[in-house]
């Protein structure tokens, strides 16, 4: 029983990181942390606790993302991608939609950032 409310709360979080992740314009990215920004603690999550970790909740929820969800469009705090298999097209799909990237790989986030509201 506990491990189906735990996966009803981490349905009901990473539905919440989705819908943010639709609203990011084209042309423009977001990051982990800021998404995590936005969204409350899953029930029976401790405030701090999940402050320490916030991001990589959203991480994990993106790893799982459907298809209709711009995963190309969040990065890491730095501004730059997370190295792992796909970057690559990442940054080929963020350059389609106009993000330019500095000589050392990252984004300005000052230029393109987004953050949700």
């Amino acid at each position: 029983m506990e491990r189906q409310a735990k996966s009803k709360r981490r349905a009901r979080f990473d539905a919440r990181v989705y819908t943010l992740c639709r609203q990011i314009p084209e042309g423009h990215v977001t990051t982990y942390g800021w998404i995590a920004s936005a969204i409350d603690p899953p029930l029976g999550m401790e405030p701090f606790a999940y402050d320490r970790i916030k991001a990589r909740w959203v991480g994990y929820a993106m790893a799982r993302c459907p298809e209709d969800v711009p995963w190309h469009r969040v990065i890491n705090s730095k501004g730059g991608l997370s190295l792992r298999p796909g970057h690559e097209h990442q940054k080929a799909l963020l350059e389609d939609e106009g993000v330019r990237f500095t000589a050392s790989g990252k984004v300005n986030l000052k230029q393109y950032g987004w953050k949700p509201s």
